[in-house]
């Protein structure tokens, strides 16, 4: 019986492979990309490097954006009467829209609208300062800002505006950030702390960028900073 199995395997092995011709089968698969099934690749030594480099990356950029103070202020019923007429005009909009175009999808999207403008006295905001940001969270909206992007600080009784270079027009046109103290104003020394330590004061701020712009422009040279120059030796003499 085994010599009768050994027979019939033999024949087996012997028998041609029969197939499409060479010409319609497609290439050959390289060896590098043939893959056994189950088979896992092993990450080489290059992608653990990225990896491990993409992470320590991220963690210091994590530590380094570390939350300094935070703190929530809701303006809608610190003055009821007013809270009133403007929840009312909101709703009277909405009624107007409605009947003046009586859809609902247009109806929403200027409920939506409203919200977003008014969210910050309609809803409970959140504000918080950070090493790198200052800004706020609230429903429908939010404005978070690096420290680079504003240049100054205004003081008020209820709160301090941090603002943009109100001495030009694209100044002016940008919107601040204004940071709303406790009712009770418990907080503005700590508000004000973390401020004062990330900007500076309009007069000190100014005179600074002027003289930044004026260095940068003596350093891009041209037609330019030597009219500049020009002037500045004559007005001496």
């Amino acid at each position: 019986m085994a010599e009768a199995k050994d027979e019939g395997t033999n024949a087996e092995k012997q028998t041609p492979d029969v197939g499409r011709p060479s010409y319609l089968r497609g290439p050959l698969p390289k060896k590098s990309d043939v893959q056994l099934e189950g088979e896992t690749v092993a990450p080489t030594t290059e992608d653990l490097d990225e990896g491990s480099a993409a992470k320590v990356a991220k963690k210091d950029v994590q530590a380094e954006d570390v939350e300094l103070y935070s703190w929530k202020v809701w303006l809608l019923p610190l003055r009821p009467w007013i809270s009133v007429l403007v929840v009312a005009s909101i709703i009277g909009c909405l009624g107007l829209a409605y009947w003046a175009f009586p859809q609902l999808f247009f109806v929403l999207i200027m409920a939506v609208i409203l919200l977003n403008r008014l969210a910050v006295y309609l809803f409970p905001v959140k504000y918080v300062l950070t090493e790198e940001t200052v800004g706020f969270r609230t429903f429908l909206a939010r404005d978070i800002r690096s420290w680079d992007k504003v240049l100054t600080y205004y003081e008020f009784e209820d709160g301090v505006l941090v603002s943009h270079d109100t001495r030009t027009v694209r100044g002016r046109l940008k919107s601040g950030l204004f940071l709303y103290y406790y009712p009770d104003g418990s907080n503005k020394e700590q508000v004000l702390q973390i401020v004062k330590s990330k900007l500076k004061p309009p007069d000190e701020a100014f005179v600074e960028k002027d003289r930044l712009i004026e260095q940068q422009k003596k350093e891009k040279g041209g037609v330019g900073s030597a009219i500049e120059r020009t002037r500045k030796v004559k007005s001496k003499k």
